[in-house]
């Protein structure tokens, strides 16, 4: 990681905004992805002038190729969505390091961070949402259970006793379990806190569809991308539009953030004996 205070503080502020849009409007403004990488990017290529240190050039440019790569599997494996996923990318000049290797030590540690930021903080955020609408929401989670079926809680019961004959039928029994179980919660909570009926005036682009539309012969479908600026035009006219509002992803980014600057050093001393 480039140690300039500058950088710390230009990030920091940065992803504090991109925290606030994502809250109020489930969105990152991609203004501010490009603002913090240009203004991080020149800062670089002026310090490397001032220096004389060509050789930050290719660091980077390996930085900017891993992470536009790791961004893309991300977005297209629906792990992140595009604003997420802009702002990961946005932030590869902090990660640059002062050779090759460090420079990607510090993006797989960051991405561990933002992993596990976003585990806790997905699962805190799940249950304020739960205990605020629990009545409802075990509502949709008995209904759930029950459009599961009962053959795949028999499944699970059936291969966490044949545990005994082998111990890897426990697992599987106890894997499925879990998945059916959080499979249901989650759909229950998302049919509770997360969908909301809009009017077609009030979409933006990137509102994702509970299910898809049909205007006039053109079927709009409710896809990852989210509605584009075609499909709103076309919604415009419509009373009522059934959205979903995904998690605001963007505070782990900022826990991931403070984590990465308080202990990589920590770390990377510590599994591999340099900082």
């Amino acid at each position: 990681m480039i140690e300039f205070g500058f950088l710390f503080w230009l990030f920091f502020i940065g992803i504090v905004v991109a925290v606030l849009q994502d809250l109020k409007r489930r969105e990152v403004d991609d203004w501010l992805n490009l603002f913090l990488l240009v203004v991080s990017f020149s800062f670089v290529v002026f310090r490397a002038i001032f220096e004389g240190d060509s050789s930050v050039f290719f660091r980077v440019g390996f930085a900017l190729v891993f992470l536009f790569v790791i961004v893309n599997v991300f977005y297209y494996g629906h792990v992140f969505a595009g604003g997420d996923a802009n702002l990961l990318f946005a932030m590869t000049i902090f990660f640059v390091g002062a050779s090759f290797y460090l420079t990607l030590v510090n993006i797989v540690i960051f991405i561990l961070f933002l992993m596990v930021a976003g585990s806790v903080y997905g699962s805190v955020y799940s249950l304020v949402l739960y205990f605020k609408d629990f009545r409802k929401v075990n509502k949709e989670i008995i209904y759930g259970v029950k459009k599961l079926g009962i053959w795949s809680w028999i499944l699970s019961l059936v291969l966490v006793l044949a545990g005994f004959l082998n111990f890897i039928f426990f697992f599987f029994g106890i894997f499925l379990f879990f998945f059916f179980g959080f499979y249901v919660f989650a759909k229950g909570l998302e049919v509770v806190s997360m969908v909301r009926i809009v009017s077609g005036k009030d979409l933006r682009e990137g509102d994702w569809l509970v299910d898809d539309v049909k205007v006039g012969k053109k079927i709009i479908k409710a896809d990852w991308d989210g509605l584009s600026s075609e499909n709103i035009e076309l919604l415009r006219n419509k009373k009522k539009v059934k959205i979903k509002e995904g998690l605001p992803f963007v505070p782990a980014f900022l826990i991931a953030f403070l984590s990465y600057v308080f202990l990589r050093g920590w770390l990377i001393s510590f599994f591999f004996g340099f900082n």
